[in-house]
């Protein structure tokens, strides 16, 4: 059996600059330079070395909703929260309670927010070591 690992994840967005600033002022994603070179996308890096990559398009046709989002552990959710807080950055859990913050059995807390083109990012405190 081949064993994959992720290399990146790519996303068609609106604005390039718009969502560069939500992802590096909001989600303090770090941008990365582009390998392919040029200006016509953007990559970024978190973690040990996970990358993705958005581009410019056009994105009416594009189906987002909740269920299908990014999911990004934060090493402390409540410093995060208070960051999305001081920004003014909506958040809600999974119903859609804004401010409200979901907690699964396991004791894990999420809450989800949205970017400028309408994708749903799940912030979470996952710590699989814990």
């Amino acid at each position: 059996m081949t064993e994959y690992r992720l290399d990146h994840i790519a996303l068609l967005v609106r604005d390039l600059d718009e969502t560069t600033d939500f992802l590096t002022q909001v989600l303090r994603i770090r941008a990365i330079a582009n390998p392919m070179g040029g200006t016509a996308i953007r990559w970024f890096e978190f973690g040990n070395g996970q990358r993705f990559h958005v581009q410019a398009g056009d994105i009416s046709r594009t189906h987002v909703e909740k269920r299908t989002h990014f999911a990004l552990s934060s090493p402390d959710l409540d410093a995060t929260l208070r960051h999305f807080e001081a920004l003014g950055v909506a958040y809600s859990d999974m119903a859609g309670t804004a401010g409200a913050v979901n907690v699964r059995p396991d004791g894990m807390r999420a809450v989800f927010i949205q970017d400028p083109n309408g994708y749903w990012f799940e912030i979470n405190d996952f710590r699989p070591d814990a």
